[in-house]
């Protein structure tokens, strides 16, 4: 467990995960690395995945990238919901509560790898992720499809195999590397960007106003409301309750906090105005949005 923000963070036990008969899963956490610059923390592959499958909330203490292999999928992360298809990856980021499901029509199939280091946050920007976008593609050729592979089954054993590791991982970066393309992007987007980042920062403060808003990106309130409308028909109080709302959402879906402790965690001042604002912007209160998933989901398998 660890601290942030004054909240309590359970992370992932990856000594939990064991294969299975579509999963291949592999935890290089028991033994310690010899190098600090970059540590490769799991990797594996799902060869098959069941209709609908959805991981529940998880929080890691590393990045994590998946590369699909085919099918379709959706990532719900802080940054926003993706809807994620073949040649498509998207990266999990240490300290978010993050769940993905695959699509009911046609499931994916995907690798991953996890890691971290002191180099980490600058290298995902470079491979063409940022803090409002987390998706990505590569659809060149096979190469990072074959890497991926060696990531997932490799073949040394010992400090050979760490190197190994290692090797793949930084392929799997210059592949990345090489084929992002760099935009320029304009000052409106760049107040954006920060705006919206700092709403998910502090989403789960109740106290969070337009103002702190505006001052963290340096402009005047007049003008974040303008940016926020023009870009999204949205005031800037609305775009805020429409995030606090889709991750409340999540949150009554994939995990078994309380309504208490969600409405908590997602900004709202306490439980009898979150269930009024969500009953009217659903037209259902949220145990019975709950329950509803409970049943819609009920014949689906559920992995730890």
């Amino acid at each position: 467990m660890a601290e942030k923000k004054g909240r309590s963070i359970i992370y992932e036990n990856l000594a939990r995960r064991k294969d299975s008969l579509n999963t291949k899963f592999n935890n290089f956490t028991l033994n310690p690395p010899t190098t600090s610059s970059m540590t490769v923390y799991q990797s594996g592959h799902k060869s098959n995945c069941e209709p609908g499958w959805h991981t529940r909330i998880r929080t890691y203490d590393h990045y994590i990238i998946h590369y699909v292999l085919d099918g379709r999928g959706t990532y719900y992360a802080p940054a926003g919901t993706y809807p994620v298809k073949k040649g498509d990856l998207f990266l999990i980021r240490p300290d978010e509560s993050i769940h993905y499901q695959a699509d009911w029509s046609t499931p994916w199939t995907y690798y991953w790898v996890g890691f971290n280091g002191g180099e980490a946050p600058n290298i995902v920007g470079l491979c063409g992720f940022s803090d409002t976008c987390l998706l990505r593609s590569y659809t060149l050729d096979d190469a990072l499809t074959e890497t991926m592979r060696r990531l997932a089954y490799p073949e040394s054993q010992g400090i050979a195999r760490e190197y190994e590791l290692l090797s793949g991982l930084y392929q799997v970066f210059s592949l990345l590397m090489r084929t992002h393309v760099q935009r320029s992007v304009s000052k409106t987007e760049q107040y954006l960007n920060r705006a919206i980042e700092f709403i998910q920062q502090k989403y789960s403060d109740s106290d969070l106003r337009v103002s702190d808003i505006a001052g963290y990106v340096g402009i005047d309130r007049t003008y974040l409301y303008r940016l926020f409308y023009d870009t999204f028909q949205l005031s800037v109080q609305d775009f805020v309750l429409d995030f606090r709302l889709s991750k409340a959402k999540s949150l009554l879906k994939y995990s078994d906090s309380s309504v208490g402790v969600i409405a908590d965690s997602c900004g709202f001042e306490n439980q009898s105005y979150f269930s009024t604002i969500f009953k009217k912007s659903f037209h259902r209160t949220p145990l019975q949005y709950r329950k509803e998933h409970q049943r819609s989901d009920s014949s689906v398998l559920h992995k730890a």
